[in-house]
């Protein structure tokens, strides 16, 4: 792996550097589809560009952005490759996430090398047993994106008492030495992110690389890594802090069918026509409209992420903040966002004719990874509005991640 540069980037340079691998991803796309993952040269050279460490503590070599700086590279990358565009913001979210864990541990994580990478999944399908000094952890968890390039692993887990309380949900951290991935990625979309499955036998994990999500959720307050990360991205709601970075991959996927179908639409004529499609005015009006819905998810999505700095701003000069409406809001806004791209991939492709099926070509692609990535629960229209509607109407909100 590559040291930390002497020279940061700026956003115009790691956009450049986004568009360089983008194009880059495009041509081995096919490759990492049969695969069922990118290359690891792909992958090191979304690393190196440092398109990962966008918000990572300075003092451990990362670059200490913002949420933008993000939200654009990520859809920059996805006008291009939404498996790529995927990666490259998980990872990038964990390098934020992790800087919320003991100092200890961040030290081990990124004290010798800031490009050293981890995998994660919340969902709390781990079992955890108290001993001393730590837990002992089993348990297998399916979708763990980026695990192929990992040197460490974060598992949901729960910690049963026997004095009859709720258990603790904790992230586990785990060396790569004592996880086992399971090669059981095979989907209709995002093949290229390899988020295969990955099980821990009875491991042994100290207490400081854990982190007590259960308290989070629950409005804990201080996380530990704020003794040595102060900065305001690391005071934001967690659970909207993590969700933003998975947006613009679907977000850039709506912008790179939109583009493939423009290209389209000058190429062909329909069968049983004799006008070329950029000539039908049907075909106009889609194309327009189509435009219009994107341009308003990027607003949004944009919007989304100044928000996040204005409110860890607020958050971090001892402001006052209604959390769960802020959460719920933003939540509502990143359903629909996603609603809104895949309804425009959707109708792109239903109009850019029956070539558009065969796999070389990009809208299919587009079309695919964009609805399989809307499975995330992160992402689930009607659990979110539905949750956003109770909250406007004065009721309690469901219990869950917003």
């Amino acid at each position: 792996m590559s040291t930390a540069s002497t020279t940061n980037p700026t956003l115009e340079e790691l956009v450049s550097s986004a568009h360089r691998v983008g194009e880059r991803a495009v041509r081995e796309v096919r490759k990492a589809e049969k695969n069922g993952h990118l290359s690891d040269e792909l992958v090191q050279d979304i690393n190196d560009a440092r398109l990962i460490q966008i918000l990572q503590p300075k003092h451990l070599g990362g670059l200490e952005m913002g949420f933008p700086d993000l939200v654009e590279v990520g859809i920059t990358l996805g006008q291009y490759d939404v498996s790529a565009a995927w990666i490259a913001n998980i990872l990038g979210i964990h390098h934020w996430w992790g800087a919320l864990t003991t100092p200890q541990f961040q030290e081990e994580l990124w004290g010798d090398n800031p490009h050293r990478l981890f995998a994660d999944a919340f969902a709390p399908m781990g079992v955890g047993e108290a001993v001393e000094g730590g837990y002992v952890v089993s348990g297998q968890w399916p979708f763990a994106s980026g695990i192929l390039w990992s040197e460490w692993y974060a598992g949901g887990t729960l910690v049963h008492s026997d004095d009859g309380q709720a258990p603790r949900f904790l992230m586990c951290f785990v060396p790569k030495a004592e996880y086992t991935v399971k090669k059981d990625w095979d989907t209709v979309g995002m093949r290229g992110t390899g988020s295969c499955s990955v099980a821990v036998d009875k491991v042994f994990v100290p207490e400081y690389r854990t982190l007590d999500f259960g308290a989070i959720l629950a409005g804990g307050g201080a996380m530990p890594g704020h003794e040595c990360n102060a900065g305001a991205i690391y005071k934001v709601p967690v659970v909207a802090g993590l969700a933003v970075s998975l947006i613009p991959p679907v977000v850039g996927g709506a912008r790179g069918a939109l583009t493939t179908f423009k290209q389209r639409m000058s190429e062909r004529t329909p069968t049983f026509t004799d006008q070329q499609q950029d000539q039908l005015s049907t075909q106009h009006s889609l194309l327009a409209e189509s435009k219009v819905r994107v341009d308003f998810a990027e607003h949004m999505l944009r919007t989304y992420a100044e928000e996040l700095m204005v409110v860890g701003n607020t958050i971090n000069q001892g402001g006052s903040l209604d959390v769960d409406e802020f959460s719920v809001r933003v939540a509502g806004w990143r359903a629909q966002v996603a609603k809104e791209c895949r309804g425009v991939i959707s109708d792109l492709f239903q109009n850019a004719g029956a070539g558009a099926i065969y796999m070389d070509s990009p809208i299919q692609r587009f079309w695919r990874d964009t609805h399989a990535i809307s499975q995330h629960a992160v992402m689930n229209h009607d659990t979110i509005m539905r949750n956003y509607g109770r909250k406007l109407s004065g009721q309690e909100m469901f219990a869950g991640l917003i």
